[in-house]
Formats: C-alpha cells, sequence, structure tokens
C-alpha cells in the first residue's frame, strides 16, 4: 500500500503589494506577506538582533534585506519607504535583488509541496503594450519555474478572471472581475468562466500614492499610510492630502472605465449581451470607504455602453484573487 496522498489545491495571488495564499474561501483561509523589503547595514549584530526578534531577512556580503511584513514596522522606525520586487505587476528589473526577495516572500507563505500540489497562481493581463506584455512574459515564466522547482504543479490565471472565479459563481462565471492592485488594475470579462476580454491599465495605488505626494509635497509612505487607513472618498476633502488623493482616484476610475468601455465596443470576442452583467470591484485599491459609490457614480455618468445588474466590492477585496486561485486549482483536479 502506498502512503502518498492525493495532490491538493491551493491559490496564489502574487501581487505588487501582497501576496497571498489561499487553501480554501472564507475565513482562516488564507496567509498574506507584503511584497516589500527594505535594505539595512550589515553588521553581525544587527543580524543577531535580526536572528533573537525572528525577523524575516536574507542578506549578501554589504547588506541585510529585511522583507515581507517585517519590512512595515522596520520602514516606520527607520523613516524609509519600502522597496518592492514587483513594479506595475510584475517583477522590477531595477531591483537586483528583486528574484530573490520575492522567492523569500512566497516561501514565507508557502511551504515546499511534497506530492504534487495543484497551485493557481495569479498574473496580470496584458496591457496592450508590446514591451510590457514581453515583460509580462518572463514575469510568468520566472514564477512558474520557481513554483514547480518547489513541487508545485503550477498554472497561471489571469488576475481579472480569478475575481470572477471566487466572486460570480452564483451567475455562473459570468459578469466582470476588477482587481484594483497596488501597480495595475486587471480587468476580465467573462462568460461562463470563459474570458473573452482581459485587460490591464497602470494606473492603480501605487500610481495615486506617488502621484499625490508629488503634488503635495508629502512623503509617499505617509500618504499611502493615510489612503489605506482614513481616506473616506464620499467626503468633501478636508486638506490638500485628501484633495490630491480624491483628483487620482478619479483620475484612476475615469481611466479604468473609459478602457472598458472601448474594449465593448471594439471588440469582436465579446457575445451578444442579452442580461446585464453583474461586476465585482477587489483589491487593495478598493479598500478606501466611499469607494463602490465612486465608482457607481462614475460608471452611471459615463454612458457604459452595456447594461450593468450591479456593481459590489468582492467579500473580502484582498484575498478575492488568491481565493479565485483556489477555485481554479480545484477545478484542475476534478
Amino acid at each position: 500500500m502506498s502512503d502518498s496522498k492525493s495532490p491538493s489545491a491551493l491559490g496564489l495571488d502574487v501581487g505588487t503589494s501582497r501576496i497571498v495564499k489561499a487553501s480554501g474561501t472564507g475565513k482562516n483561509q488564507t496567509h498574506s506577506q507584503l511584497n516589500a523589503f527594505l535594505t539595512v547595514p550589515y553588521s553581525k549584530m544587527t543580524e543577531g538582533i535580526l536572528k533573537q526578534r525572528k525577523i524575516s531577512y536574507i542578506k549578501n556580503n554589504t547588506s541585510l534585506f529585511v522583507y515581507g511584513n517585517d519590512s512595515e514596522s522596520f520602514s516606520t522606525v527607520f523613516n524609509i519607504a519600502p522597496r518592492r520586487p514587483m513594479s506595475q505587476g510584475v517583477l522590477n528589473a531595477s531591483e537586483v535583488m528583486g528574484q530573490q526577495i520575492i522567492q523569500a516572500v512566497i516561501e514565507s507563505v508557502l511551504p515546499p509541496s511534497e506530492n504534487r500540489d495543484m497551485l493557481c497562481f495569479s498574473v496580470p493581463a496584458g496591457s496592450g503594450s508590446a514591451s510590457d506584455d514581453a515583460n509580462l512574459v518572463y514575469h510568468e515564466a520566472v514564477l512558474k519555474s520557481f513554483l514547480e522547482s518547489r513541487g508545485y504543479q503550477a498554472k497561471a490565471v489571469n488576475e481579472g478572471l480569478a475575481v470572477v472565479y471566487s466572486e460570480l459563481q452564483d451567475e455562473n462565471f459570468t459578469g466582470i472581475g476588477i482587481s484594483c492592485g497596488g501597480g495595475m488594475c486587471n480587468v476580465c470579462v467573462s462568460f461562463l468562466a470563459v474570458p473573452v476580454v482581459s485587460f490591464s491599465i497602470s494606473k492603480a495605488g501605487d500610481y495615486i500614492d506617488i502621484s499625490a505626494a508629488a503634488a503635495t509635497g508629502e512623503p509617499t509612505p505617509q500618504v499611502r499610510a493615510y489612503k489605506e487607513h482614513s481616506l473616506d472618498l464620499s467626503q468633501t476633502p478636508k486638506d490638500k492630502v485628501e484633495n490630491a488623493l480624491h483628483i487620482y482616484y478619479e483620475d484612476v476610475l475615469r481611466s479604468l472605465i473609459a478602457r472598458l468601455s472601448d474594449e465593448f465596443q471594439s471588440s469582436q470576442n465579446i457575445p451578444k449581451v442579452e442580461n446585464p452583467l453583474p461586476l465585482v470591484l477587489s483589491g487593495g485599491t478598493s479598500k478606501p470607504k466611499g469607494f463602490l459609490r465612486k465608482f457607481e457614480e462614475m460608471l452611471t455618468a459615463s454612458d457604459f455602453p452595456i447594461p450593468v445588474s450591479e456593481v459590489r466590492l468582492a467579500k473580502n477585496p484582498l484575498t478575492a484573487t488568491a481565493e479565485g486561485c483556489y477555485v481554479a486549482a480545484m477545478s484542475e483536479l476534478d
């Protein structure tokens, strides 16, 4: 008799700002780490302190690289903005340690597989730019190779389609899934689980943070922290930071809705729409209060070319993509 077990299913959201593993759907089925790091000059004493406090790091000859959730607390102490191994949805070519860092972050949430478990991982859609799409090919190949080296059967899933899988099961996986993340907004229009239109735009959370910081002269980490913890898009801005964040949020949503409208009007792949489609929003950029209302108002004002039955937020915007990847992995095992 063999002691081997049947392969399990796992989902992995490889996002610009956060990496999330899902071993199921619902509460207590996900584990996440910030996809970020910062550099600390190497010394034996500093390394000893990191080990003593069980802080995640890797090192080379001259530096220590604190990564994952620990990078956030360190950035606050040293007033240094964390860096990211990804930019605009793909591996950041300007970060020499980028691949090593992202592998370390993934390892912190995803143990090696001893049983050829099925793992579906998220990748962004193409933007339409030849250079961007070439970077996406490289990004997907590097991730797939690394995940397979850890013993998994690895398969890429479009990020927007993953949102459809996690949130539109009751609608037979028919509708529009949108993931508003840190580096990109990813969109997928699906009919009966078949993706008919997928695209991304590079305006997303990082664009909002960096643009608002540049316009106001405030440090980007402080602007990002305010956006994530205090911003209310349904209220009139009270100061220059809030005003800038409102302006750039509206710019992102305007660009997103305009691109989606263009796709519906120009694509030859979209079947005739007989019933209104549901639209689901997810991702960290959708978390501020008033985001849903702002999106609905701008969608209505845009004279959108197809009827939409409802616009709603994902049950958990931060884990929807990972949970959708888990659903995809489950289907591969059936």
